[in-house]
């Protein structure tokens, strides 16, 4: 199994948006050393330390006592070592074995003592993996305080009652239905039926809800295979398990250890997008569709765009199902053939008593059948389940596990 030897240095770059993961961090950034050397020991003295603690957990005027704040912090620390130890099962266990993290640092949940091990004889990967899971728990505190991640079940709640009254309630006949396909011969096309699957070909059971509804004073049909709205933080992640002959959509507890598992996502995708701060990953939300063909893509996007307030309201918009040229545009992980039209949808959130209406924004993700079920199977290069093990090898393992520390 290949890896990148350090973090790949690009727009958006992830070492410099989280400078606390450099392995070279004391060569190249001397001031912050001073700076928490100083802190380190301003903060021997427990009353000075519970002060920290203060500022560093709750707003301006609210304090707790040490004890207090050092069961709420150490809550934090606990999610920066469980996340780390969820990704390490990832790895095969040679490679999981030489990223143990040392026990000092383990078995450590208190910022004090962190920067002792940094301060006084931690060995170089000892360093490296206190100041990690101190920068890692302080993500985790910025996402749980971010006002998108915290109104999600509201926006979620909102859009999805949304799309209920105003598309859905179109719905005039809904049933499973199996699709067997398999890879055409060109390696990129997928060739699927309904019926029964050739020797080689693999299934997936949809529940196709078939909505009919007027659009520019015309009858139109729209073939919705599957759909989802989901929040990255109250809902589950989905993936792909493989039944006796079928694939079936199943959620399944991808950071069972964690108690905000759902965060976990989040800090994923601003470490590897080399974002530093959870209000730059606005889309805490997510809608899927999934439908018949380009046609009804089309159809689907207007009717999407009638109920939101026309076409101003979709930003970001990333196109490779007629427009081949924005596959730039994509993460530099996506597979060769994977076609998607994608945008964040801009909505306005009802004022509700003192508080005024807000924007919010909502991923969108729209699919044809034939493109969907290349990021399904399991040969394709457009595999989902592929992708995000290369996003993992590539892009967050030589992050947090650099080769300079631990090859």
């Amino acid at each position: 199994m290949s890896m990148a030897s350090e973090p790949i240095r690009e727009c958006g770059d992830p070492l410099a948006a989280h400078p606390y993961l450099d392995p070279a961090f004391d060569e190249h950034y001397p001031e912050l050393v001073r700076s928490f050397y100083r802190f380190y020991l301003a903060i021997q003295d427990d009353e000075a330390y519970n002060a920290h603690l203060n500022r560093l957990l709750h707003p301006p005027g609210i304090e707790r006592n040490l004890d207090s704040n050092r069961v709420t912090a150490a809550y934090y620390f606990n999610e920066a070592t469980r996340y780390t130890q969820a990704l390490l099962e990832i790895l095969p266990r040679g490679q999981r074995t030489r990223r143990k993290p040392a026990r000092e640092v383990a078995e450590t949940h208190d910022l004090r003592e962190l920067l002792r091990v940094i301060f006084e004889g931690g060995s170089p990967r000892a360093v490296f993996e206190a100041r990690r899971k101190a920068y890692l728990a302080k993500l985790f505190l910025d996402v749980a305080y971010n006002w998108e991640v915290q109104r999600g079940e509201a926006h979620l709640a909102y859009f999805a009652d949304l799309l209920k009254r105003e598309l859905l309630r179109y719905t005039v006949d809904h049933r499973d239905v199996d699709i067997a396909f398999d890879i055409a011969a060109d390696g990129l096309a997928i060739d699927y039926r309904v019926g029964a699957p050739r020797p080689n070909d693999e299934v997936w059971r949809f529940h196709l809800h078939e909505l009919n509804f007027l659009q520019d004073g015309r009858p139109v049909r729209v073939h919705v295979y599957f759909y989802s709205i989901r929040s990255k933080r109250e809902v589950l992640p989905y993936e792909y398990v493989r039944g006796q002959r079928t694939y079936r959509l199943t959620a399944r507890e991808k950071w069972g250890a964690l108690s905000s598992r759902r965060d976990a996502s989040i800090i994923n995708k601003m470490l590897r997008k080399g974002v530093s701060d959870p209000r730059q990953i606005p889309d805490i939300v997510g809608a899927m569709f999934i439908v018949k063909d380009v046609i009804e893509i089309e159809l689907l996007k207007e009717a999407l765009f009638d109920i939101v307030g026309g076409p101003m309201k979709i930003r970001n918009v990333v196109d490779t199902i007629t427009r081949s040229s924005d596959r730039s545009l994509l993460n530099r992980h996506s597979g060769a053939g994977y076609q998607v039209y994608k945008g964040d949808l801009e909505l306005l959130f009802p004022a509700v008593g003192e508080m005024p209406s807000y924007g919010f924004l909502v991923e969108l993700q729209l699919y044809t059948l034939e493109g969907y079920l290349r990021t399904i199977h399991t040969e394709h290069y457009a595999n989902h389940q592929k992708l995000k093990r290369r996003q993992f090898l590539e892009g967050i393992v030589p992050l947090l596990w650099p080769a300079s520390v631990y090859d």
